[in-house]
């Protein structure tokens, strides 16, 4: 998956789960949610 913010300033990625977008969801929306309000996500985007 692809998360997190992009090179423009309004734009944040919550994309790339393939087949596992429901399964992942909830998780990478409030990690994505995190990062736009400017709080540490408790995953790491780190591959």
């Amino acid at each position: 998956p692809v998360l997190g913010a992009s090179r423009y300033d309004n734009l944040y990625l919550n994309t790339g789960h393939g087949t596992l977008g429901w399964t992942m969801a909830c998780g990478s929306g409030r990690a994505v949610a995190d990062v736009v309000l400017g709080k540490q996500p408790e995953i790491s985007f780190e591959g």
